[in-house]
C-alpha cells in the first residue's frame, strides 16, 4: 500500500469516528428539544425514560454511522467505537453518582452493547461490508 493510500485510509478512518462521535450529542440534543417543543415536563422518571431512549437511539445511529462511513474494516470501527462510548458511559455514570437513579445508570451502561450491535447490523446488513 502506498502512502499516499494509508494516509486516505486513516483520514477516512478518523472522519467516520469523528462523525459518529458528533451524532451522539446532537441526537441527544434533538431528542431534548423534541421533548421541549411537545410540551413533556422537565425532571422526573418519565422524561429519564424518554432520555434514555434517546440515548439508545443516538447511540445506535453513531454506530451506524461509524460502520458505513468505515472505509475498511466497518466492524472493528465500531468495535473502537464501542470502546470510546463505554469510557464516556462509564464517567458519566461515575460523575454523577446518585444523582441520576440506578436504574437510570444501569441503563445507559447495558443498553451500550445493544445499541452498537444494532447500528453496526444495519449498517451492514447486506452482507455487502464486512
Amino acid at each position: 500500500m502506498s502512502l499516499k493510500r494509508g494516509f486516505s485510509l486513516a483520514l477516512r478512518s478518523l472522519l467516520a469516528m469523528g462523525s459518529a462521535l458528533a451524532v451522539l450529542p446532537l441526537v441527544n440534543l434533538a431528542g431534548g428539544a423534541l421533548a421541549d417543543s411537545t410540551g413533556f415536563p422537565a425532571g422526573g422518571e418519565a422524561r429519564l425514560a424518554w432520555d434514555l431512549g434517546w440515548v439508545f437511539i443516538a447511540g445506535s445511529l453513531a454506530a451506524w454511522v461509524v460502520a458505513t462511513l468505515a472505509p475498511r474494516a466497518a466492524r472493528a470501527h465500531a468495535a473502537v467505537l464501542f470502546a470510546l462510548m463505554l469510557v464516556i458511559d462509564v464517567l458519566a455514570v461515575v460523575w454523577v453518582g446518585d444523582d441520576w437513579p440506578h436504574w437510570f445508570n444501569a441503563g445507559v451502561l447495558i443498553a451500550l452493547p445493544l445499541q452498537v450491535g444494532l447500528g453496526a447490523w444495519w449498517a451492514l446488513r447486506g452482507g455487502k461490508r464486512t
